[in-house]
This record gives structure tokens, sequence and C-alpha cells, in this order.
């Protein structure tokens, strides 16, 4: 393990706790009406890479064989682990030994904007769950439920 993968464990350790392969259930519903919109698997892979950079990789999966991989890049800075590439910019901060909150923006959907907040219920389940506001309101909400793999 390099030096800067070991200075960034110990500088965010409830990020640090998240780090690894995580499988779990996206649940996208109507925040209006409680209708579901969307459900399908997914699998996570978050790393700190060896320049001690954030990395990681969304896979999706749903029941009828469609399939997505989205890679996310980030960097600690600041106290907080920023996003700016070429689909979002945003910014997680640890708030307790269990809690990250995230806003970003999808650089595609100018008038969206997420707050999603991430719980370390153990080291092996988390779940998170998504606010996403359309124009200034609150249109759905996404509830994830994982459990690490690896």
């Amino acid at each position: 393990m390099s030096d800067a993968i070991k200075a960034k464990l110990e500088e965010f350790p409830v990020f640090a706790r998240h780090m690894g392969v995580w499988e779990g259930t996206y649940t996208r519903m109507d925040a209006r009406t409680g209708e579901i919109l969307d459900r399908h698997r997914s699998r996570l892979t978050c790393k700190i890479l060896e320049d001690g950079s954030y990395w990681q990789q969304n896979e999706y999966f749903w029941d009828d064989g469609k399939t997505e991989v989205k890679v996310f890049p980030g960097e600690f800075k600041d106290g907080a682990l920023r996003f700016d590439n070429e689909r979002l910019k945003g910014d997680a901060f640890e708030v307790d030994q269990n809690t990250i909150v995230l806003t970003w923006v999808n650089k595609h959907e100018p008038n969206v904007r997420y707050a999603e907040i991430i719980t370390l219920e153990s080291d092996t389940h988390r779940s998170r769950v998504w606010q996403h506001f359309e124009s200034g309101e609150f249109a759905k909400i996404t509830v994830i439920d994982e459990r690490r793999v690896s």
C-alpha cells in the first residue's frame, strides 16, 4: 500500500470504511405518488488509487438484460471528497463516524440536483438515499441497500 493511500485512509476514516465492492438494489420512486419508477441491481467498486485519488465504478443490471457502467473519479481535497468530471460535480463530507453526505449535479441534467446520505450501518451493510430536485421541486427519491462482497 502506497504512502498516499495510507495518508488518505488516515485522513478520511469514514471514506476508508467504504472502500471495497458493494452489491445491492436501487429503487427509484416518484416523491409525490410513491410509484416505483425503476428498480435494478448494482455492483459498486470504491477504491483509493496509488496517487491518493478516489475511483469508483458503478455497474447496473436490470431484469430485462440491460446493463450500464459508470466511472466516477474524484479527489480528496480541503476535508472533502470532490468530484468534477465529465459526468458530475459535487462534494462529499464525513459528518460522523458512520455517515457521509454528498451533494451533486449531473452536468447532463442542468435543472436537476441531488442530495445523498450514505450510512454505514456495519462494515458489511450500508444504505444510501438520494433526493432528486428538478427545477427546484422535490421530484424523486432513490433508496439503495448494499452489502459488501469484498
